[in-house]
């Protein structure tokens, strides 16, 4: 069964209706009634992602025309978190291969090949490189899994300019 997160919508209806009456000094005196209907909500599974620092592309020289940042041991490479169940098994997939034009129309082209390594405590040298495109993981006791986004970035054929890419991950619980 593939959800990402699943939510019981639940709501809170409350009915009021008011009634004015005079006392016999002229000052009003109000009657309430109220019904609520009860509601509840049923977690199925929650996941959560959170970046905590963005790959850097700046600072790493280019050998080649190739910029490399390191998933393992980079300390250009991004971090993200994702948060969940204890033990829960979650399935990634990512795009692993991007080709970036310039946004200007100079005919410039960038490839980007993403790497990300993971591991269940915030520890990057002793992450594993997941499969390319997609892996299964397990959160960890303490709820956690740590992800490091690397690339291997050929500028060979970049042209000044301005080129934009957005990393995108999609998590699913695995049964």
């Amino acid at each position: 069964m593939k959800y990402v997160v699943v939510l019981l919508l639940a709501f809170l209806a409350t009915f009021m209706q008011s009634r004015a009456q005079v006392n016999p000094v002229g000052v009003p005196y109000y009657y309430f009634r109220s019904y609520a209907v009860p509601s509840s909500a049923n977690i199925q599974d929650n996941l959560g992602l959170v970046t905590l620092r963005n790959i850097n592309l700046n600072a790493p020289n280019a050998v080649n025309g190739i910029v490399t940042v390191a998933p393992i041991t980079s300390p250009y490479a991004g971090l993200m978190r994702i948060e969940g169940s204890p033990g829960k098994r979650v399935r990634l997939t990512y795009l692993n291969f991007e080709t970036l034009l310039e946004e200007g129309g100079s005919g410039g082209v960038v490839v980007a090949n993403y790497r990300i390594s993971g591991y269940g405590e915030d520890n990057q040298t002793a992450s594993i490189l997941l499969d390319i495109g997609e892996a299964t993981i397990t959160i960890s006791d303490q709820g956690y899994y740590f992800l490091w986004l690397g690339t291997v970035l050929d500028i060979s054929q970049a042209k000044p300019g301005n080129y934009v890419s957005e990393f995108m991950i999609e998590m699913e619980g695995v049964s």
